[in-house]
């Protein structure tokens, strides 16, 4: 745990978390020595072999097991599959779908088995998001399982703070994104007559021109766009820093 959330944490929080910890240490050990591990991994290999249809629901659902079999770096359970036995364990069960060049393979065949891999595995990933935010939230009617699990993390909300989890799903962060995009596409062709805004949508408008800033590619532009992009950086960088007064 850092020191910043150390600090604002309950002692007794923190040390109920820290004899939990004591008692769960993490080991270097391989995956299948995990109990469980590997009889998830034979009901998840069926359906990788049929997620034919971009579906990836039911796949995520089995494959999230293993998030609460495998322990992150303080013993907690391994929500973010970070560790080192949560990755060897998809990477295990994408090879044993065929989904890994043998010897011999043509170059356009290892090609192809590469971008079948990050689909799946991307694929997996986007849905298992979904099955993580409503697994957290479902422990808010589980407070046993809750601090068995996550002792001192009395609700979904300290869950999704201790694991810098966004507590949306994937498909929800998507659609918001994709939402503040158009608002700030409609404002950038807008003539300065059109721009009223209502003051309740002023931190939709701000987050929309955030995001459409972080699609820019400034190595694609040439001179001419890049000075001319220059001065509208600097202008609204002077926007922005007059509007934080004005707020303060």
């Amino acid at each position: 745990m850092d020191a910043g959330r150390a600090l604002f944490e309950p002692s007794s929080a923190r040390q109920t978390r820290e004899a939990f910890m004591a008692a769960r240490k993490p080991t270097k050990a391989s995956w299948q020595d995990v109990p469980g591990a590997q009889e998830v991994m034979d009901r998840a290999l069926p359906l990788v072999l049929s997620v034919r249809a971009r579906e990836y629901g039911p796949l995520a659902e089995v494959v999230f097991e293993t998030a609460l079999l495998f322990a992150n770096s303080e013993g907690l359970p391994d929500l973010r599959r970070e560790s080192y036995a949560a990755r060897m364990w998809v990477a295990d069960l994408l090879d044993a779908a065929g989904l890994k060049p043998v010897p011999g393979d043509s170059p356009e065949r290892r090609k192809a088995l590469k971008k079948d891999r990050e689909t799946v595995s991307l694929g997996i990933r986007a849905a298992m998001s979904q099955v993580r935010v409503d697994y957290v939230r479902s422990l808010d009617q589980d407070g046993v399982q809750r601090e068995k699990l996550f002792p001192g993390l009395a609700s979904s909300d300290e869950i999704f703070a201790y694991y810098r989890i966004v507590p949306q799903a994937q498909k929800e962060i998507v659609s918001a994104n994709r939402r503040a995009l158009q608002v700030a596409s409609r404002i950038a062709f807008a003539e300065d007559e059109d721009l009223a805004i209502p003051p309740a949508r002023s931190p939709q408008v701000v987050r929309s021109f955030r995001l459409a800033l972080a699609t820019l590619s400034p190595q694609a532009l040439d001179a001419e766009t890049r000075d001319q992009l220059r001065e509208e950086l600097s202008e609204t960088r002077a926007a922005l820093l007059a509007l934080e007064q004005a707020l303060s």
